[in-house]
Formats: structure tokens, C-alpha cells, sequence
């Protein structure tokens, strides 16, 4: 159960995701849970197993809290988060992305006028 804490840190977050956040989000963390249970079946003496152990349940959670629409987030679940999204963000090199969006977006307001004093 969602209200549930194991630990007995922390309380339960309330998310409110939309469908098609629900959908990439259930997607990412099964895709991403498989890729932890595979390093844990192939590579079983030369990577941490607790580590991917509690990273496999992180994710097991996060799926659960999709659900449920609650999580007590730990440590774990923040760490496998931050490293997702840095994994995602490299992967789809955000940076360069918003660089460019950021660019292009600028000359169309002054182009166009929509530049606002201080921008």
C-alpha cells in the first residue's frame, strides 16, 4: 500500500501524471528494470549485486506508485531517478537540444518583434 513505509522515514507523495506522462513513464521504468535484472542474470560476479538489487526494487516501486498515484520516495528511488533522467538526457543530448531551441527561439522573437526589453 501506498501509505505504507517500510522504513519509517518519510511520508507519501500524491503524483498527479497524466495519461501520457503514466504511459512513457510505466514504459521507461520496465524497460529500464528489464536492463537491471539482465545485468543481474549476466553479470552476476562483476557488478554489485545489492546495488542492482535495490536499483530492481526502486524501479519496482516506482511502477508501483504509478498505481497507486503515491510513493514514499527514498534514496534509492531518487538515486535510480537521477540517474535515469541523466541517462535519457545524454542519450537524446538535451543540452545541445535546448541550446538550439533557445537559439532559434530568440532570433524569431527579435525577428518578429515579440522581444520583450530585457530578454
Amino acid at each position: 500500500m501506498a501509505d505504507e513505509n517500510p522504513t519509517g522515514r518519510g511520508a507519501a507523495v500524491a503524483l498527479s501524471i497524466s495519461a501520457d506522462q503514466a504511459r512513457f513513464l510505466r514504459s521507461t521504468f520496465e524497460k529500464a528494470r528489464a536492463g537491471v535484472k539482465d545485468e543481474l542474470e549476466g553479470f552476476p560476479d562483476q557488478l554489485d549485486p545489492k546495488r542492482l538489487e535495490r536499483e530492481e526494487a526502486a524501479y519496482a516501486r516506482l511502477l508501483a506508485a504509478l498505481k497507486e498515484l503515491a510513493i514514499v520516495p527514498d534514496r534509492d528511488v531518487l538515486d535510480v531517478l537521477a540517474d535515469l533522467a541523466q541517462v535519457i538526457d545524454t542519450g537524446n543530448e538535451y543540452s545541445r537540444v535546448v541550446e538550439e531551441h533557445d537559439a532559434l527561439h530568440g532570433l524569431l522573437a527579435r525577428l518578429d518583434g515579440t522581444e520583450r526589453e530585457g530578454s
